[in-house]
């Protein structure tokens, strides 16, 4: 399914400890929705910044993806819609960002990807 591949579910196991820690679909929401601060309830500090200047490329992303459509289509059905699916595209790649920093992180510390 593309949800699936465009989020996929982390299990990361600590073989010494035998702790585990899943990161799944409801993660991206929230790291969509909150980017730095996933990272940082993750206490991934120094990922933090990357992911804040991450999403403040994103952000910039999206003004001039909505510059052009507005200039493009101005009020039209399809420029509507274009609007709506950049605003998406946008919350959606922030949270997969983040979540793949988090990723990084965590194989950095000596999680590894359980199974």
């Amino acid at each position: 399914m593309i949800v699936d591949a465009l989020f996929p579910t982390y299990r990361f196991d600590k073989a010494e400890t035998d702790e585990f820690m899943v990161i799944d679909q409801w993660s991206y929401l929230w790291a969509a929705f909150s980017g730095p601060l996933f990272v940082l309830s993750k206490r991934l500090y120094a990922l933090a910044l990357v992911d804040l200047i991450a999403m403040i490329v994103i952000l910039g992303g999206i003004v001039f993806g909505l510059t052009l459509i507005v200039h493009l289509f101005s009020a039209s059905l399809e420029g509507m819609i274009l609007m709506l699916l950049t605003v998406a595209g946008g919350f959606a790649l922030n949270g997969i960002v983040a979540v793949r920093l988090v990723r990084h992180g965590y194989m950095q510390q000596g999680w590894r990807l359980g199974y």
